[in-house]
């Protein structure tokens, strides 16, 4: 076997020019895989990330049916009891409650439409990025909500602009209690800017105790949610989570069902994404498969004299197998290391889509930083690193074939 080894890289050395053609082209194209594996991976992460923090949590507590019908007055009743129980049961994961408020703002000069969300202003800033979003400029420069101030909002950009306020001014919240309308009287601390046009024309952040004088139904939430510092913790969390409460008047769901549309979103993207690899992989093989028969096609002749003088049609056959196995190892290590060559800076640098895509990028309804950050995924990478090796050796295998059944006096007079 050692002897065949040492033909099929003299073989491959032989039209040294075509080999390295043919094995970087195929290192190339593993390079780019790997680097838009990584880049996709990353985000995902930040979609999932940002998702999980500002829209639920890695696991949710909330009023049984709210998933399937969405309804303001679904509430968990004592959400701090309940904080408290996936507290102990959770010690290192952060525990909020947030509750929603869908109604009518009011000012002076317009109304809208907002989604007021009451939210912790200690806790809330340890699980989103709310708080870095009030903007500081102007005049009378907006800040993050205190404890205690129910009196306060934070108004998205866009909606300030249709209710024609600024901060200082004064709304009014109206909204449909469960015997009455509700009306509360607000002070605006600040606006925010989220990128994201639907977030920033309808909606607004309130204090959860706030939200819950407007709903009427003190110390109740419409979720209770679990954010993990690994995500890979969601199974174990979701298992702790039910193991501590009451399966009764709560449904308690992972974030995967909790933001299905973000779920399904990223899922169909990577599908998408495999095909896409999948059909870069055929175009790349097909092309292997044009080089390695090119090169039988050429020692038709040598290929005859050996079968003549004795050789196997089996040895021809592994020899040139092995021909593929050295090229499909020699294109598999470039690539890999071209690879990770290309995403370390973009793992440590990013890529910023700023200049086409403004200062945020909406994702699935999810508005995220234009700047782009690359993450590892391991097993993707060893993936396509082993499908490509796969797919050199095994455009080989006809050429091969090929080679094994020829006739010695036919071969010998080939041309």
């Amino acid at each position: 076997m050692f002897g065949l080894f040492r033909i099929a890289a003299r073989n491959l050395r032989r039209n040294l020019r075509r080999t390295l053609i043919t094995g970087l082209a195929i290192a190339g194209g593993l390079s780019l895989l790997i680097w838009t594996d990584t880049l996709s991976q990353g985000t995902y992460d930040a979609l999932i990330r940002k998702g999980v923090s500002t829209m639920a949590g890695h696991v949710v507590v909330q009023a049984e049916g709210y998933e399937a019908e969405p309804d303001m007055h679904k509430l968990v009743s004592d959400a701090a009891a309940v904080q408290d129980k996936l507290q102990a049961a959770l010690p290192d994961a952060t525990i909020v409650s947030r509750a929603q408020v869908q109604g009518l703002l009011q000012s002076t000069r317009n109304t809208a439409g907002v989604a007021a969300v009451g939210v912790d202003p200690v806790g809330e800033p340890k699980v989103s990025d709310w708080h870095e979003k009030v903007l500081v400029e102007g005049t009378k420069p907006g800040a993050w909500l205190e404890e205690g101030d129910d009196k306060g909002i934070l108004l998205g950009e866009e909606l300030a602009v249709t209710l024609e306020v600024k901060v200082g001014d004064k709304v009014v919240l109206m909204a449909q209690g469960e015997d009455e309308v509700v009306n509360r009287l607000f002070r605006v601390r600040g606006l925010f800017r989220t990128g994201a046009a639907e977030i920033d024309g309808s909606m607004a952040l309130i204090t959860l105790g706030a939200a819950q004088a407007v709903l009427k139904r003190p110390d109740s939430a419409t979720q209770v949610s679990v954010h993990l510092d690994d995500p890979r913790k969601v199974p174990e969390a979701l298992a702790s989570v039910r193991a501590a409460l009451p399966s009764d008047g709560v449904e308690i769901l992972p974030w995967q069902e909790a933001l299905p549309e973000m779920y399904q979103f990223t899922v169909m993207d990577r599908q998408s994404a495999r095909a896409m690899f999948f059909v870069m992989g055929v175009i790349v093989a097909m092309g292997v498969l044009n080089t390695v028969l090119m090169s039988v096609m050429e020692r038709m002749r040598e290929f005859g004299v050996m079968l003549a003088l004795g050789t196997r049609p089996s040895q021809v056959f592994r020899v040139i197998l092995l021909e593929g196995v050295l090229l499909g190892l020699f294109a598999t290590a470039i690539g890999a290391a071209g690879g990770i060559i290309l995403t370390i800076p973009t793992i440590i640098y990013g890529i910023d889509y700023g200049a086409m895509m403004g200062e945020n990028v909406e994702i699935a309804g999810i508005s995220m930083d234009a700047q782009v950050y690359a993450a590892w995924n391991w097993p993707g990478t060893i993936g396509f690193c082993i499908a490509a090796w796969v797919m050199t050796v095994g455009s080989s295998l006809w050429p091969a074939w090929k080679a094994a059944r020829l006739e010695p006096v036919q071969a010998m007079r080939h041309v």
